[in-house]
């Protein structure tokens, strides 16, 4: 019995040792890719501006009449790749921005307030320092249709319109405990220190709408970038969002609202499209168009049927 445990115990600090070395190979590994992948990330689309002693990045292309604001949802490492099947067919007849408010994409992690009315007064500002001027089309997908509501309960002489990309309501998070909540915050930190985290993101785990070189910026970025402590604030902060918006009056711009079949959000269909329905009830100019799609596929799935609703939108309300 004592030779078997003997031998058991020498497989275990073998196992042990190989694990070690393996991590410390990944750690080396992770450390070198880093120092390249700074590079890499130098000719990320966009142009940073300061607010208020941070760089914030804004991206821009296209020329028209109206100026569509792209704002992510929440814990998308890489805005300006996660849009870009909508803003290159819409770039001909509009003017197209992405927003990488701080924390996402290409812009600081920031220790400063996370307060919802701070970040939309941060994203106006980073517009204006980018020579981008008001009036907007605000495109929020998911929880950033928070940020387009206030924005226009706050501003509504700056926003022509909202186009929600499967947009969140307030009623999208009732019942959420976000005071107990926890993202497992520590086991990703690390990951990412380690260099853990690209183990999961290699090129075929990736999806093929993207180059090689938009594959390797969105894993430079999501090795830096994921589950950071910005993305927490903000998750920590719905709450008073909500709460912010359902004390105000309802905006009055015209809204389109493209509505995912839910998959995604943790809802059946008929939950999710209904908090559309209800918020929007008593509202005045307001579109809804469904489609059978996941909510994160409203963005790329059918990208020539989403363009094509914007534009008979937008042409309706000129």
């Amino acid at each position: 019995m004592k030779k078997v445990l003997k031998v058991f115990g020498k497989i275990l600090l073998g196992i042990l040792i190989i694990i070690v070395v393996s991590l410390a190979a990944l750690f080396i590994y992770h450390r070198v890719m880093l120092s390249k992948e700074d590079k890499l990330l130098a000719g990320y689309p966009g142009q940073r501006v300061d607010v208020n002693g941070h760089g914030m990045n804004i991206f821009s292309e296209g020329e028209g009449g109206h100026t569509l604001v792209f704002l992510s949802g929440a814990g998308n490492t890489c805005p300006v790749m996660s849009f870009n099947e909508l803003y290159s067919r819409l770039d001909d007849n509009y003017r197209t921005v992405v927003i990488e408010k701080f924390g996402y994409g290409m812009s600081d992690i920031v220790d400063t307030e996370r307060d919802y009315k701070v970040m939309v007064d941060e994203c106006r500002e980073a517009l204006s320092k980018a020579g981008i001027q008001a009036p907007y089309i605000l495109c929020p997908h998911s929880k950033s249709g928070l940020d387009a509501l206030i924005w226009a309960q706050s501003y509504p002489d700056e926003i022509a319109a909202i186009v929600g990309l499967d947009m969140a309501f307030p009623e999208s998070y009732a019942g959420i405990d976000f005071e107990n909540r926890q993202d497992s915050t520590s086991v990703m930190d690390i990951a990412k220190n380690t260099g853990i985290i690209r183990l999961f993101l290699t090129d075929s785990s990736l999806p093929d709408r993207y180059t090689t070189n938009e594959k390797a910026l969105i894993r430079a970025l999501t090795v830096r970038k994921y589950n950071n402590r910005v993305f927490i604030s903000e998750i920590q902060t719905i709450p008073a969002a909500a709460e912010m918006i359902e004390e105000s009056a309802k905006p009055q711009c015209p809204m389109l609202l493209l509505l995912s079949a839910g998959e995604g959000t943790g809802m059946d269909t008929d939950t999710w499209q209904g908090f559309a329905r209800d918020y929007t009830a008593d509202m005045e100019n307001i579109s809804l168009i469904r489609f059978d799609c996941t909510h994160d596929g409203i963005v790329y799935d059918d990208p020539d049927e989403v363009v094509k609703d914007i534009d008979e939108f937008i042409r309706s309300i000129e």
